[in-house]
């Protein structure tokens, strides 16, 4: 999370790949667009909760691999999405 806690001004994720060292993938989001992200998504979160769900989302991923998924879908324009 970018800026003070309570105050956040954005989110920066950085994906690397143990098994490719040449990937790096790195996605920001600022307010204005995190409110593009919510209404197309109908996220039911709000902005300063945002960085504790990914947070979240991200760590079942890691600690119940066997109920939890994150599939990182790109496009060949370098744009991508993260499903959970």
């Amino acid at each position: 999370a970018l800026g003070d806690e309570g105050a956040f001004t954005g989110l920066r994720v950085e994906l690397t790949s143990e098994s490719n060292l040449f990937f790096h993938y790195v996605h920001e989001l600022d307010i204005a667009g995190f409110k593009k992200l919510q209404q197309g998504q109908n996220l039911m979160v709000d902005f300063a909760e945002y960085p504790s769900v990914m947070v979240r989302n991200l760590d079942n991923c890691i600690k119940q691999p066997h109920s939890h998924l994150a599939v990182l879908v790109m496009k060949r324009d370098g744009s991508a999405r993260l499903d959970f």
